[in-house]
C-alpha cells in the first residue's frame, strides 16, 4: 500500500440489516467498494479537523449489514451504478455523499440511528397524527412482547401468553406475516421475527412495528427522550421514576440530618429541627422543562418559570393491589428540592414510625419487585437462540438507559457495595426456542428468557485490583469525586449481569454529598460518597413487594413482576390525567390500523405521483 495512505479505524456499533439485500439475479456485490471507503473516509477524517493535505484515507471498513452493489445502467449498460444497502427501512443509499450524514451519526451515537435526519431516514415512513404530550405518550404506549415466555430472573419464572390465528399467513401491503398477532390484532413482529429466525438460521433485524400506532407514537418521542438521557446528570428524575416527596416546605426551612442520623425540617431562622416531613411516594409524570443546576437538589433557587415548568409533576402512587385508583389524581408540581430518589427510603423514613408512613410509601415498596423494558430496536439471533436489544429498562423505582453508569448490589447481604458498570447493552435473550412450542396459544412448553445487563465493570475495593486491567481512559463524569475505580477486566471485555444485580443509577458524587453530607472526624475535610447507602432499602424493599405484590403471589415460584410497560408494572389508570394502558377507553387498535394502512396509501400514492413527475422531468431533459 502506498506510503500516502490512511487506513481509518471504524468504530463499533451499526444499524446495519444484513438481510437487506438487491436481486441477485440483477446486481453484484462490490468487494471492495473502494468509491465508499475513500469517500466516506475522506469526508470523516475532514469532519474531525484530522486530514492532512496530500493524504489518502480509506475508512478500514462499512458499517455491520452494510454493502455495496452495482448494476448496469439501463440505458448504459457500461456504466455501473452503484448502491449501498443495510439500512433498516430497506431503503438503499445512491452515493456516498447521500450516506455520509448517516455514517456520521451513527458513529457519534453508538451505532444507533434513532433520531438521524438523513435523507434516508426521513423518508421511512408517513406522517403521524398528533395525539397527546410526549410524557403521556411514553405511558401510553403499548409494548409487545410476543409470544410465551418463560422467564427466568434471580431463580423466578414469569409466563405470559399472547394469542395467534392458526392457518395461511396473510400478507398486507408491505409483504408482513400477519398470521401471527397479539391479543389486540396488530402483527406479532417478535413472534414474526421468531419464525423468521427458524427459517434462516441466522438473523439481524432492526425491529420495525408499521402497524403498531404505539409504535409509532414511540418513534416520535424515543429519540429526543433518549438524547436528552445522555446529555443530563443522572441525578435529575426521569420520566416513570418513582421518588419521596413533600407537598410544602416552609420558607427558610431546609430537610437536614440530625445528630441521631435521622433527616428533619431544620430552622435555619433559630436554628433548630422542627419535626420530621410527612414523605409521600409518587411517579414523576413530568420531569423539569428547566435547566436546574445541583444546588436546586436541597434548596430554593431563584427560577425564570413557575413551578409547573421548572418542577416535577408528581403524581401519589396508588396500591397495585387495590381497583381504587383516585390518588393519582391528587398531584402536585413541587421544586425538586421537595424530591428524594426512592432508593433512598430507607435512609429518610428510618427514624419515623411505620404507622406515621404516608400510604403511598407501602404501595412504591409493593412494586419495587416490577420491571419493563423500554424501546426494543434490534433483534438478533442464531438458532436456537436470540436476543433482543433495548434502549432503557425500568427496575423498581429508577429508569435506566444504555449509556448509565449504575451500582451493582454486593453478592452477599452483609457486604458493602464497591462495584459499579457502564451500561452498553440491554438485551432479552430467548434461549431453547427449539424446545418450545411454536403455538403461543396452546399450554404447550414455552421458550426461555433471561433479562441481561452488558458494559465495562469498576471496583473501589482495592483488594480485587489487577494491574493489568489499568488503562489511562478517564473513568465517566459520573464516577469522578467517588473513591477511585479499578477495572474489574480487560479493556476488550464487558461484564454480563442479571438486571437484577443492579441497585440503581450512580448519582453524581455532588448530589449524593448535598443529600448525605459526611464530614471527617475533625470536621474539616468531606469525605467521599457511600457507595452502599440504599442497599438495605432495596434488598428490603423488594423483599417486602415479593411478599405484598398479589400480581407475583399469583404466579408460583416468582420473584419478579414482569410488565409490558411503565405503566402496567406500576398499575396505573392515569397518567397527567389521561388514562393509560388497560384503562384507556379511547384505545382502538382496530381503528387505528385502518389509519396506518389509508397513511401508508396515502405516502405510496404521494411517492408514485413524485416518481411520475421525476420520469416526465427527465424526458424533457433528454
Amino acid at each position: 500500500m502506498a506510503s500516502g495512505t490512511v487506513i481509518v479505524p471504524i468504530r463499533d456499533g451499526s444499524d446495519g440489516d444484513a438481510t437487506h439485500r438487491p436481486d441477485p439475479t440483477k446486481f453484484s456485490i462490490l468487494d471492495p467498494p473502494a468509491i465508499y471507503l475513500e469517500k466516506i473516509g475522506t469526508l470523516w477524517m475532514q469532519d474531525r479537523g484530522e486530514a492532512l493535505p496530500g493524504v489518502r484515507y480509506l475508512l478500514q471498513r462499512l458499517p455491520a449489514g452494510y454493502a455495496v452493489f452495482e448494476r448496469p445502467r439501463p440505458n448504459d449498460p457500461k456504466h455501473l451504478d452503484k448502491y449501498l444497502y443495510g439500512h433498516p427501512s430497506h431503503k438503499a443509499f445512491d452515493s456516498p455523499n447521500r450516506f455520509w450524514p448517516h455514517f456520521k451519526y451513527l458513529m457519534e451515537n453508538g451505532g444507533d440511528s434513532m433520531g438521524c435526519t438523513c435523507t434516508v431516514c426521513r423518508a421511512k415512513g408517513g406522517s403521524i397524527p398528533p395525539m397527546d404530550p410526549a410524557n403521556t405518550k411514553f405511558f401510553k404506549m403499548k409494548a409487545q412482547n410476543g409470544a410465551k415466555i418463560s422467564t427466568q430472573v434471580g431463580g423466578s419464572t414469569i409466563q405470559t401468553s399472547k394469542a395467534v390465528h392458526k392457518g395461511r399467513p396473510k400478507l398486507i401491503g408491505s409483504g408482513m406475516d400477519t398470521s401471527r398477532v397479539d391479543e389486540e390484532g396488530t402483527p406479532d413482529v417478535y413472534r414474526n421475527l421468531i419464525d423468521k429466525l427458524k427459517r434462516h438460521g441466522t438473523l439481524d433485524e432492526t425491529i420495525t412495528e408499521s402497524m403498531s400506532m404505539d409504535w409509532r407514537a414511540e418513534q416520535e418521542i424515543l429519540p429526543t427522550m433518549l438524547k436528552k438521557l445522555r446529555s443530563e446528570p443522572q441525578w435529575l428524575p426521569r420520566t416513570g421514576d418513582l421518588v419521596l416527596f413533600i407537598r410544602t416546605l416552609p420558607p427558610d426551612v431546609e430537610i437536614c440530618q440530625d445528630k441521631d442520623g435521622g433527616f428533619q425540617f431544620y430552622d435555619h431562622a433559630n436554628k433548630i429541627f422542627v419535626g420530621y416531613p410527612t414523605w409521600e411516594a409518587g411517579v414523576v409524570g413530568q420531569p423539569p422543562a428547566e435547566d436546574l443546576a445541583i444546588d436546586d437538589l436541597v434548596a430554593q433557587t431563584e427560577k425564570e418559570m413557575g413551578v409547573s415548568y421548572s418542577g416535577c409533576r408528581i403524581e401519589p402512587l396508588p396500591d397495585p393491589n387495590d381497583t381504587n385508583k383516585s390518588l393519582s389524581k391528587r398531584y402536585k408540581y413541587v421544586p425538586l428540592h421537595h424530591t428524594r430518589p426512592f432508593i433512598f427510603w430507607k435512609e429518610f423514613l428510618g427514624h419515623i414510625p411505620e404507622e406515621q408512613w404516608h400510604p403511598t410509601v407501602k404501595n412504591a415498596l409493593t412494586v419495587m419487585s416490577s420491571f419493563s423494558l423500554m424501546g426494543k430496536h434490534r433483534f438478533r439471533g442464531t438458532w436456537p437462540n436470540a436476543s433482543i436489544h433495548c434502549h432503557g429498562i425500568y427496575i423498581g423505582s429508577e429508569l435506566l438507559s444504555v449509556g448509565d453508569t449504575v451500582r451493582l448490589l454486593p453478592k452477599s447481604p452483609s457486604s458493602t457495595c464497591t462495584d459499579v458498570l457502564i451500561i452498553k447493552s440491554i438485551r432479552l435473550k430467548l434461549s431453547n426456542l427449539d424446545l418450545a412450542s411454536d403455538n403461543d396459544y396452546d399450554e404447550g412448553r414455552p421458550y426461555n428468557s433471561t433479562v441481561l445487563i452488558t458494559g465495562p465493570a469498576y471496583t473501589s475495593d482495592l483488594t480485587r485490583l489487577n494491574k493489568e486491567y489499568l488503562t489511562s481512559s478517564p473513568p465517566p463524569r459520573s464516577m469522578s469525586k467517588y473513591p477511585e475505580f479499578y477495572p474489574l477486566h480487560p479493556p476488550s471485555k464487558e461484564l454480563q449481569i442479571s438486571f437484577s444485580r443492579i441497585l440503581g443509577r450512580l448519582f453524581e458524587a455532588d448530589a449524593m454529598t448535598l443529600w448525605f453530607p459526611s464530614l471527617s472526624e475533625d470536621m474539616k475535610t468531606v469525605l467521599p460518597p457511600d457507595l452502599s447507602l440504599g442497599v438495605e432499602g432495596v434488598v428490603g424493599a423488594r423483599q417486602f413487594a415479593r411478599e405484598r405484590d398479589r400480581r407475583i403471589e399469583g404466579m408460583l415460584g416468582s420473584s419478579w413482576f414482569w410488565g409490558d410497560t411503565r405503566a402496567e408494572a406500576l398499575d396505573l389508570e392515569t397518567v397527567n390525567g389521561l388514562e393509560v394502558g388497560r384503562f384507556d377507553r379511547d384505545r382502538n387498535p382496530k381503528e387505528w390500523r385502518k389509519m396506518i394502512k389509508t397513511m401508508d396509501m396515502m405516502t405510496s400514492e404521494k411517492e408514485r405521483e413524485e416518481a411520475r413527475k421525476r420520469t416526465r422531468v427527465m424526458v424533457v431533459i433528454d
